[in-house]
This record gives C-alpha cells, sequence and structure tokens, in this order.
C-alpha cells in the first residue's frame, strides 16, 4: 500500500494578544489508508489552471472556491517561482458544507478526525487531497485555506520541504485574501504570532537559527509551542529584513530544494547553504534585533498615546497608523488619529475617525462629545448640539457641564 501523510492545518486562526496555545502538530502524520469518494453525498466540480475542486455546496461554490485557489496559488508563486509546467496534475481540493460530512470522511479514510483542515499527501499529486469544510466564520475559513493550500501548494513541488520552511511560510500566508470587489487575491503581513515570539524572546526559550533549520520532526513536535510561531518569525525576518543578504536567502533557499530528496537532505540543504553564506553568530544577532524593531499592537498604542501627551503629533500619528493596519477593528487607533485630525485641522477627517471608532465600540458618551466639540469647531453647530447632547445624556456626570456650556454658547450665537 502506497503511503499517506497528513499535514495537519496548524495556527490557521489568528493568534489572540498574549501567548496562545498552539494547535495540535505541524509535522507530517502517517495514516493508513486512501482516500476514498464519500458516501451519500453528490459532489460538483470544477476545473481552474490549477485546481479540481469538488464541493456537496454546487457548482457555483466549487467554481468560486477555484477561482480563489488559483488566486492564493499566484501569491505563493510569486516568493517561490516554481516551474509551474513540472505540475504533474492539477490539485484537487474537496470541500463539505458540515463538519460532521468533513468528520465522517476522514474517519473513512484515516481512521480519525481533525479539528481543522487536512492536507492528505500521496506519493502522487494525482492522489493527494486538501479536505476542507464550511466554517461559521469567513475569516477563520480564509485563514485556514490560505494556511492549507499553501502546504498543498509547497508539498506538490517538493514532497518533503523543510519544516520551518513549510510552516514558517503557511503561517506567514494566512492573511492572504481574496477582495471581493476586484476579483483579486491580495497578501497582507500577518504579525498574529508576534507578541508570542517576543515573549519566547526574553524568556530566552527560542532555537538559535541554526538549530531550528535542522529541527526533526520529534523535536518539532515536542516544541510546538517554540517552534511555530518562531519558524513564522525566521520567514518575516528573511523576506522583510532591510539587508537584502537576507532577503536572498529566502531565494537562494528555495534554489537549494530538490524534489526527490529526503526531509533530512533538503533541510541539511538549506541549512548548509546558510552556515556557508551567513555568519552564523551575525545573522542571530540580526534576527533577535529585528525581533526587538518590530512592535506589537500593545506597544504602538502604548507609544502612541505617550507621544500623544507630549504632543508629538508626527509621532502619534505614525504609532496610530501602524496600530490600526495590525488590528483595524480595534477602536482605539480610530478613536486616537481623530484625536490626531482634530487638533491639525481637518475636521472632516477627524469625523470619519470618530465614526468609525464608535461603530467599533468606543465609549459612547466620550466618542460623542468628541464628534460635538469638531462639529462646533467647524461650525456645523446643530450637529455639534446633537452630539453634545447625547454626551451629556450618557454620561451625566463628567459631561453634563461641559456639553452643556458649549450648547449654551451655540444658542446664544446663533439666530
Amino acid at each position: 500500500m502506497e503511503g499517506l501523510t497528513v499535514a495537519l492545518s496548524v495556527g490557521a486562526q489568528a493568534a489572540p494578544v498574549g501567548n496562545p496555545a498552539p494547535p495540535a502538530a505541524p509535522v507530517a502524520a502517517a495514516a493508513p489508508a486512501a482516500p476514498a469518494p464519500a458516501p451519500a453525498l453528490t459532489f460538483s466540480s470544477a476545473s481552474s489552471q490549477h485546481y479540481a475542486v469538488w464541493s456537496d455546496a454546487g457548482k457555483d461554490d466549487a467554481v468560486a472556491m477555484a477561482g480563489t485557489l488559483d488566486g492564493l496559488f499566484g501569491v505563493y508563486n510569486e516568493y517561490f517561482r516554481f516551474d509551474e509546467t513540472k505540475l504533474k496534475a492539477p490539485l484537487t481540493v474537496r470541500k463539505f458544507s458540515s463538519k460532521d460530512s468533513f468528520d465522517a470522511y476522514l474517519t473513512k479514510v484515516i481512521g480519525e478526525t481533525k479539528d481543522d483542515f487536512v492536507y492528505l499527501h500521496y506519493p502522487t499529486v494525482e492522489r493527494s487531497e486538501l479536505v476542507v469544510f464550511a466554517k461559521e466564520s469567513a475569516d477563520d475559513f480564509d485563514a485556514s485555506l490560505a494556511h492549507q493550500a499553501f502546504v498543498q501548494f509547497l508539498k506538490a513541488f517538493i514532497p518533503e520541504p523543510p519544516l520551518w520552511i513549510r510552516e514558517g511560510f503557511a503561517v506567514f500566508f494566512e492573511r492572504t485574501r481574496m477582495d471581493a470587489k476586484s476579483g483579486i487575491v491580495n497578501y497582507a503581513e500577518n504579525q498574529a504570532w508576534l507578541e508570542t515570539v517576543k515573549l519566547l524572546k526574553s524568556q530566552k526559550k527560542l532555537y538559535t537559527v541554526s538549530d531550528l533549520m535542522m529541527l526533526s520532526s520529534d523535536d518539532a513536535r515536542s516544541g510546538l509551542d517554540v517552534f511555530y510561531p518562531q519558524s513564522w518569525a525566521l520567514v518575516s525576518f528573511l523576506v522583510n529584513s532591510p539587508d537584502r543578504r537576507y532577503n536572498r536567502l529566502v531565494w537562494d533557499a528555495i534554489r537549494q530544494l530538490s524534489a526527490e530528496a529526503t526531509l533530512d537532505s533538503n533541510q541539511a540543504a538549506v541549512h548548509d547553504f546558510f552556515i556557508r553564506w551567513h555568519g552564523e553568530e551575525a545573522a542571530e544577532s540580526d534576527f533577535l534585533a529585528y525581533l526587538d524593531g518590530q512592535k506589537t499592537f500593545a506597544e504602538l498604542v502604548t507609544g502612541g498615546v505617550r507621544s500623544y501627551g507630549d504632543k508629538d503629533l508626527e509621532t502619534a500619528l505614525k504609532s496610530f497608523t501602524q496600530a490600526l493596519t495590525k488590528n483595524a477593528a480595534s477602536y482605539i487607533p480610530h478613536y486616537y488619529l481623530g484625536l490626531i485630525a482634530y487638533a491639525k485641522g481637518d475636521y472632516a477627517l477627524a469625523e470619519e475617525y470618530y465614526k468609525k471608532a464608535l461603530e467599533l465600540g468606543s465609549d459612547a458618551p466620550i466618542t460623542n462629545y468628541a464628534l460635538g466639540i469638531n462639529a462646533f469647531a467647524s461650525r456645523r453647530f446643530a450637529e455639534a448640539t446633537a452630539y453634545l447632547q447625547k454626551a451629556s445624556d450618557g454620561d451625566p456626570g463628567k459631561y453634563q457641564v461641559k456639553a452643556g456650556e458649549i450648547m449654551a454658547r451655540i444658542a446664544a450665537d446663533t439666530p
């Protein structure tokens, strides 16, 4: 019987702030049987340039999935530059509309089920497949798909890639998404594990770069809480470092990989190349310095608040703008960017930021008060009165007097 490896989707959801527990296992695990058609389900199919998609949710769903996957493939290959003509067959993806159906299929195929998407890897591309299921959260689905579709992409060309490359890039691509308006899949930076990596660094728990590159499957599994986030961090460093020597190492490392080589051979090839061309101690120092220079959302917000309090608006603007790119769902950057825009006299922009902050859950009385002051400054007195009244009603103890004084001025000055 031909062998099968199961590549698990690791950390496909964005990691929460703090020190999140990593998922089950990022390394390959043996499984006993080959894929078989799912019983009692009708699958519709769709083909694209690189994929054959089967979905039990109908033809339209299969077509949409195929388009998204082709877009993801294009993003991945912007970095890897594999010769697409060497892809011997389309990559197969099977989607289930329910977790129960997904579980039943995996139980039949590998004798167990999994919590997240699974890539079933056989010696041939034709028999391998990525198995996914619909999730309540579209963002969770997209993250899992971007992660595990990368594993499928990479192993289609290099069946035994270095573990740090496989898992590091899989996390690196997790925020890659299809833009509904343009229909284009775009890469977006994923820094969900930055805080965890910085904490591990402060605790002196990180592997050396050299050791990370050579971790065995067993060692990676036993050290998952460090291996997984640090693999992402190393990829991020190599891709984003201002030192072009490290950017070049990514491409050179990929060139060392062989489709015929074992895991140990591919890891050794990349590691030996790294040792030959990069001073081990210097690279280690540069990697750690890079991590120090990367700011978490919390660090950017804290620094921005400090700069705003010091009336250093330009530094505060930079901090909150960067914070916004890391967490656009937080009201804090929007609110402070509104304060900065107001201080600069850009009342239209300030209003936009304040309203977004309110939409995202900022304190209603304080934000309505800010909107009222902003409207008053731009001489929109009717709007100012409405916002100030809301602030006063929402927190009379804090705003009844302050808002009342401004509303009295408006009433006195308005014919």
